[in-house]
């Protein structure tokens, strides 16, 4: 009895650890979930080819409504490999249902993957330990006042504000670094001469990060999902010779945040 969280990373299959890989292969049973976050290269096919195992999807009902019975009830009967997409504690999700097994006496760990939340870092090249609090925007019209009090109290601390945008992975909608800006401006105009770096497929080979004040960003295409945005605070000078050379910020764009 004991189940095991597998990060599967950031974009496709490759992304799973050795371990990761052979646990799953030796559980009685495989879950996954896809909704927390979108991989654009994953396809479920190779993933189960890969692991020589069948894999059951579960969605938010049966996650989190249900709180994850399909699990707990798979728990009793032998080992079973949850994987789900980035790092799996990142979603309450997860550690909601990590409480409830510990709850009936079933033990658990975790084997970590990369997450959005670290390798934003290496994406923008701004330092791990300045990032303040994270806030997530939602898809409905309007920005709650929370999310933009959190990246004021942010910028006025030189903290950066990771900005995770809203996904809706049964309908394959999420909102683009360019609607998250429009909101963010129109909440605030006073932001809109902000630096914003918009982030896409953070992990694939085609990634693509950009860097523009938010003004700018409304205009850019990031193409296909995910999408993330970073509201950077005070810069040192190598997170300002990155932005220049990885992420394409000219020195207009970074008199805002000098």
């Amino acid at each position: 009895m004991s189940v095991t969280f597998v990060g599967l990373g950031l974009n496709d299959e490759k992304g799973l650890t050795v371990e990761g890989v052979e646990v799953a292969r030796k559980a009685d049973a495989v879950f996954a979930e896809f909704y927390t976050n979108l991989m654009p290269g994953l396809e479920l096919k190779k993933l189960e080819l890969l692991l020589g195992k069948k894999i059951v999807v579960l969605d938010r009902v049966q996650l989190e409504d249900e709180n994850g019975r399909r699990i707990l009830e798979a728990a009793g009967k032998g080992r079973v490999a949850f994987l789900v997409p980035g790092d799996p504690m990142i979603a309450t999700t997860h550690v909601s249902i990590r409480l409830e097994l510990a709850k009936r006496g079933v033990s658990s760990r975790i084997i970590h993957g990369p997450s959005i939340a670290s390798a934003v870092c290496g994406a923008t090249g701004l330092q791990s330990y300045k990032f303040g609090k994270t806030v997530t925007m939602p898809q409905e019209s309007g920005v709650p006042g929370s999310l933009v009090d959190g990246i004021m109290d942010n910028r006025k601390r030189g903290l950066h504000s990771l900005v995770l945008l809203d996904i809706r992975s049964d309908l394959s909608k999420q909102l683009t670094v360019a609607e998250a800006a429009l909101k963010l401006v129109a909440a605030d105009p006073l932001i809109e001469n902000w630096l914003g770096i918009g982030v896409a497929r953070v992990g694939s080979p085609d990634q693509f990060v950009l860097a523009r004040r938010l003004g700018g960003l409304q205009r850019e295409d990031f193409g296909k999902f995910p999408h993330s945005l970073v509201i950077p605070g005070r810069l040192h000078f190598v997170e300002v010779e990155f932005l220049k050379v990885f992420c394409g910020a000219k020195d207009t764009d970074l008199e805002s945040v000098k």
